[in-house]
């Protein structure tokens, strides 16, 4: 009796017939069963590691490559988490994302990346975008926790973790940095160098770790039995960039000449405070102390070097993605929160010693 030869799709370019390979033709290469093959593709943590590393050697061999359209409509989603940052140009988010991306990549899984510009409306195109690739999940630091597009797509199954934020109604799973602990340290620092009036630049409420880093502040002013209404200049901005900063340092010069110090929303609105000051002859932290948040790759190079709080983006990122992969429905909603680090470099002066 003849051999039975593996079935293939054909396709034919001139007179040459090229075959495509399939899961069968791998299972026949390896010897193992096509169930095999598809828990390597799909599920490889299951899989014996010698077994996996025989039929991943037999895939690279042959150079067989997965249909993923025919996968995805079989699965119902593809193996493709959605990430949604505020904003793809802060280094913070680069971060983020490389972290994540690191992680689905290990795990197989592929990353679509978007960018909501701190702006609801392209938030939600993101999400329906995502919906209609039929990702596994979706990573977000959404503009507003209760987005209605958002909370549909939960109700209707997608797998969600929140971004930088936690969810105070505890909805959504999170991966986050603990705010309020990161602007208490850096109100402590600023009150033990002798600082009693400092300028917040702060981006509007709605964003939940605003809040956070003002209840953070107003606690460590109070901890050191100070009225944080006195001592706190709450400036905000509409966007976390360089260039928010210049009419938030106007403002703080105009009306504000008692203010010592300078809390900024991260690090790149640092940046650009810095440029502010420099180019209005303000030197820093002779005339003005200023403070970062996130400890971004450039906080260390600039001049003074940045006292800034750091977080730890890279590993919030691997979290978050590992997190959404493992996920199973019906498990509670879980939140993991980073502590922050104060960083302290050249960019505040000690009022007490100069006073002494």
């Amino acid at each position: 009796m003849p051999s039975q030869r593996p079935e293939r799709s054909t396709t034919k370019r001139g007179s040459a017939t090229r075959s495509r390979l399939t899961s069968r033709d791998i299972a026949l290469a390896a010897g193992v069963s096509q169930a095999t093959v598809s828990n390597v593709l799909n599920r490889p943590e299951i899989v014996a590691p010698e077994t996996l590393k025989r039929v991943n050697d037999v895939i690279e061999s042959m150079n067989f490559v997965v249909n993923d359209s025919a996968r995805t409509l079989r699965a119902g989603h593809s193996r493709a988490l959605g990430v949604i940052a505020l904003d793809l140009s802060n280094p913070f988010w680069g971060e983020v994302t490389r972290g994540i991306e690191a992680t689905a990549s290990q795990l197989g899984y592929s990353v679509l990346l978007g960018s909501s510009e701190e702006k609801l409306d392209k938030e939600t195109r993101l999400l329906r975008l995502f919906e209609e690739n039929r990702v596994e999940g979706i990573l977000v630091s959404s503009v507003d926790i209760g987005s209605e597009t958002l909370a549909t797509l939960y109700e209707h199954g997608m797998k969600v973790v929140l971004l930088d934020q936690p969810d105070p109604a505890g909805t959504y799973s999170s991966v986050s940095l603990d705010q309020v602990q990161g602007a208490r340290l850096a109100a402590q620092h600023l009150l033990e160098q002798g600082h009693r009036r400092i300028a917040f630049i702060n981006i509007p409420h709605s964003v939940s770790w605003s809040r956070d880093r003002l209840q953070g502040l107003s606690e460590g002013i109070a901890a050191a039995g100070l009225d944080p209404a006195e001592v706190i200049t709450e400036i905000t901005i509409e966007s976390m960039t360089a260039h928010a900063a210049e009419p938030a340092v106007e403002t703080l010069l105009a009306g504000s000449p008692d203010v010592t110090a300078v809390l900024c929303a991260n690090d790149m609105v640092a940046l650009g405070v810095l440029k502010q000051l420099s180019e209005r002859g303000v030197t820093v932290p002779r005339d003005l102390s200023v403070v970062g948040f996130d400890d971004s790759y450039f906080a260390s190079m600039l001049s003074p070097a940045l006292t800034t709080v750091r977080q730890h983006p890279f590993e919030l990122g691997q979290t978050a993605a590992e997190m959404i992969i493992k996920a199973t429905d019906g498990v509670v909603p879980e939140s993991v929160l980073f502590d922050p680090e104060l960083i302290v470099r050249q960019s505040v002066r000690n009022l007490t010693s100069a006073a002494g």
